[in-house]
């Protein structure tokens, strides 16, 4: 098992009970079941399992009374329900042990997304239980090969299939993506959606005109907007919003969205059994999107609550990334370059930004060894992204 930087027994003890969500393959269920492992008594729900999803589907009560009889037998229990978004019903009877059972009783309950749950508007729980979520590969859990990141993903599942990627990740993409996401968003035309992901993976990292989406695929402006909403809800995707001082206005730009794994995008785009060639659009677009899939692990594994935005005037200057944690106050500027060396012609951007927040650190993530300054923009090595983050 690959070490995750997510310490299940050191966020939760055995006494919080928590959502894990994470899409398929990130290791939700390896990561779980090896933390349970570690607890006094435990009680494994899988509902991925075709016996144990009908009869908790048709009784959800017997989870109830399962667990009043595991306690008859030990003072304390903590509960897996894995795929809860499967059976609903069964946050009602979570709920209720809780409750009953405050001190003795905690829950893991893991999923792809509470896209469904929140859809149906079942129990949520409340607050009684805390929000995980579970990331591909980052650089903060295990040492990275950039060009194998960037041209396969950092997907666990995959990580060490050397020599099948390819395969598996394309098996990945129509078994996962193209059926169970699309059975998740109960999406009428299959054909339809699958031609929707192969374009949005086409246009990641770009801003999105809905109507124009809407109008290749042959579906209304609303549609596109809810099937961009689903790849955000099942963590398919990070939306990036235009930066302004106005929220209203910030919601008038053109949002930007981006995969959560690099290798997804080739697959969904056919260009995995194609070379990537370092200094290329393509290369510095999936650079790109791996800089902002590590700010975005390191920002939620360290809790650090930084929202992520995009500046661009209307003369096409443009930053790649405004990082915050409210929409009125920027803490820092980032420009993304794929190059070892960026030099002040690379930075135009940054010093239009700087005008008019001249106090906000600007930074260049790029593949430089050592760290040096040109003018007001720190260029450091993208490795060294988490500690730029901690600083903000």
């Amino acid at each position: 098992m690959i070490p995750r930087f997510l310490d299940l027994e050191a966020t939760l003890g055995f006494s919080q009970s928590a959502f894990l969500f994470g899409p398929r393959g990130t290791g939700k269920s390896v990561l779980s079941k090896a933390y349970l492992k570690k607890a006094r008594r435990s009680l494994v729900i899988d509902l991925l399992k075709s016996d144990e999803y009908l009869r908790y589907l048709h009784e959800p009560w017997r989870i109830r009374a399962e667990i009043q009889r595991e306690l008859e037998r030990a003072e304390s229990l903590v509960v897996l329900i894995d795929e809860v978004q499967k059976v609903p019903l069964l946050l009602d009877e979570v709920h209720w042990c809780i409750e009953e059972f405050p001190e003795r009783t905690s829950f893991l309950l893991t999923g792809s997304s509470a896209r469904k749950l929140k859809r149906q508007q079942v129990n949520m729980l409340a607050g009684r239980a805390r929000r995980l979520h579970l990331h591909p590969l980052s650089q903060l859990e295990i040492a990275l090969d950039l060009g194998r990141a960037l041209t396969f993903g950092t997907l666990p599942v995959l990580w060490k299939a050397q020599g099948r990627q390819t395969a598996l990740l394309n098996a990945y993409v129509e078994t996962y993506l193209k059926e169970e996401i699309i059975q998740e968003a109960v999406v009428r035309r299959v054909d339809v959606f699958s031609r929707f992901l192969e374009l949005a993976a086409q246009m990641n990292g770009e801003p999105i005109n809905f109507t124009r989406i809407a109008r290749t695929c042959r579906v209304s402006t609303k549609t596109a907007q809810e099937y961009f909403e689903i790849l955000v809800d099942t963590m398919l995707a990070t939306r990036v919003d235009g930066w302004s001082a106005s929220v209203s206005k910030q919601l008038l730009q053109q949002p930007k969205f981006y995969f959560y794994d690099c290798g997804v995008i080739n697959a969904l785009t056919g260009d995995l059994g194609g070379e990537l060639k370092k200094g290329s659009y393509r290369y510095g677009r999936l650079f790109e999107t791996w800089i902002l899939q590590e700010m975005v692990r390191t920002s939620d594994y360290l809790e650090l609550g930084l929202k992520f935005c995009y500046w661009k005037t209307h003369h096409g200057q443009e930053v790649d990334f405004v990082l915050s944690r409210t929409f009125h106050k920027p803490l820092a500027a980032i420009e993304v370059k794929s190059s070892d060396r960026p030099d002040a012609s690379d930075f135009a951007g940054l010093r239009a930004f700087a005008s008019d927040y001249p106090q906000v650190p600007q930074y260049c993530f790029c593949q430089t060894p050592r760290a040096y300054r040109e003018g007001n923009v720190a260029v450091v090595p993208w490795q060294d992204g988490p500690e730029v983050l901690r600083s903000l």
